[in-house]
């Protein structure tokens, strides 16, 4: 059996480092996720007076007595986590400080967070487009004028968490009130679940749509961040695929992520899973069960992953709950559906459902020799998830046909990966053998 290992959350990475950056006393991060987001996190909160330094493997974080904000317009590139919860910094710092990144970062809508802000007395100022970054804000040092702060919820959920974790802070807590629960209400439950391990007290109302965050931190001397669990998914795709029994070593036991889900994707599609320990294993694979509708609003990040499965399987396979997907790194649903249709896979788009047509019709030997001719590159749009997708598809057919992935289609942008798994491309590699 296969044992492989994987980066650690991106998403618990972002938020513990944050988090670690305004308690009150030094914290050891372990495994924490070294990629483009979590350095660009890092840079900007060290430059408000938090100080990092590595321990081994280890990073401790120390933070200052207060944040004090530099000035400056810091880059984070297309770091939607740490645009989001560094903007929400703005009511706990004292001073000013800026955010700008690339220009996809400058179309991802910030508006309904900038408008929260603004409501709770932060002067938030957009540079060019109003409700996009670039971005100025002069902080409020946690003194706020009131403490109920209405957000819709809909547009992503990182706007509640961005809330969530600095509301700690803030004299007298922070109580917030969504006007819906989220379709990505799995990832305010971490950040709630993270809280609780930072010694954070909260009451919840109306099944979570309104949070009653108390003021006040106890961090940990020490925390060890799980498994990325998106991350996750491309090696339990793959070997959910190619039927190779395969072992995640330091999966999690506690995962505290939603799109832990998708190991119940890899069962629909005949895989049987084992957790023993911190450990996950792949094995013992069956017949996919028939095609079907499946909701992916708990889990939408790893919904590109499924739509990659889907494509070896016959029938029609519906995929839901996507509509986050379109303001994210790039619009992932167009993304997806433009590269199938470059490779011979049929979709059906329906506003922003995605019906895949699987099945072994585009895998014929004429079509795959039409792969080889060095024309068809896929675009990744620079965004990491869409490029390990079609990782995967590329190696599953490679693997199927006993041609050299490298003599398939190539994938644009093939660097984006580190975003979030720098060396996916060397990892992936060794499944292969």
């Amino acid at each position: 059996m296969k044992e492989i290992t994987i980066p650690g959350s991106k998403s618990i990475t972002n938020r513990v480092l944050l988090l670690a950056s305004i308690g009150d006393n030094p914290v050891t991060l372990h495994n924490l996720l070294e990629s483009d987001d979590t350095v660009h996190m890092r840079a900007v909160l060290s430059s408000f007076g938090v100080s990092f330094e590595k321990k081994g493997k280890s990073l401790l974080v120390t933070p200052p007595a207060k944040l004090v904000g530099d000035g400056e317009s810091h880059f984070i590139g297309n770091a939607g986590t740490v645009a989001r919860f560094v903007s929400a910094v703005s009511l706990i710092i004292n001073g000013e400080y800026g955010l700008n990144g690339v220009d996809r970062m400058h179309e991802r809508p910030q508006v309904d967070l900038f408008t929260a802000l603004q409501s709770l007395g932060v002067n938030v100022k957009s540079v060019e487009n109003e409700g996009f970054l670039p971005s100025h804000y002069h902080g409020l040092g946690g003194k706020l004028s009131q403490r109920i702060v209405a957000l819709s919820g809909r547009v992503s959920s990182q706007f509640v968490s961005a809330l969530l974790l600095v509301a700690p802070k803030i004299s007298g807590g922070l109580r917030i009130e969504m006007e819906a629960i989220p379709p990505s209400q799995p990832y305010i439950d971490m950040t709630l679940e993270i809280l609780k391990l930072w010694g954070c007290s909260f009451d919840l109302e109306e099944g979570g749509r309104i949070m009653d965050i108390k003021e006040g931190l106890d961090s940990p001397d020490s925390y060890t961040i799980p498994a990325d669990m998106s991350g996750a998914s491309y090696p339990s795709a793959w070997a959910t695929l190619n039927r190779v029994p395969l072992k995640i070593k330091d999966y999690g036991s506690v995962t505290l992520q939603g799109d832990e889900g998708f190991a119940e994707v890899c069962s629909h599609y005949g895989a049987k899973l084992t957790k023993q320990g911190e450990d996950c294993s792949f094995s013992d694979y069956s017949a996919a069960s028939e095609a079907a509708i499946l909701d992916f609003s708990p889990m939408p990040d790893v919904a590109m992953t499924g739509m990659t499965m889907a494509c070896f399987y016959e029938g029609s396979w519906r995929f839901e709950g996507l509509e986050s997907l379109r303001v994210k790194e790039c619009d992932r649903i167009q993304a997806m559906v433009d590269g199938f249709a470059l490779l011979g896979i049929k979709t059906v788009v329906e506003g922003d459902d995605v019906t895949v047509i699987g099945g072994d019709y585009w895998q014929s030997p004429a079509h795959l020799k039409s792969l080889q001719n060095g024309t068809v590159q896929t675009d990744s749009h620079d965004d990491h998830r869409i490029a390990m997708c079609f990782g995967v598809l590329r190696s599953t057919v490679a693997r199927s046909s006993g041609l050299a992935a490298e003599s398939l289609f190539s994938i644009g942008e093939p660097h984006c990966v580190a975003k979030t798994w720098p060396a996916f491309w060397e990892s992936l590699a060794s499944w292969e053998v």
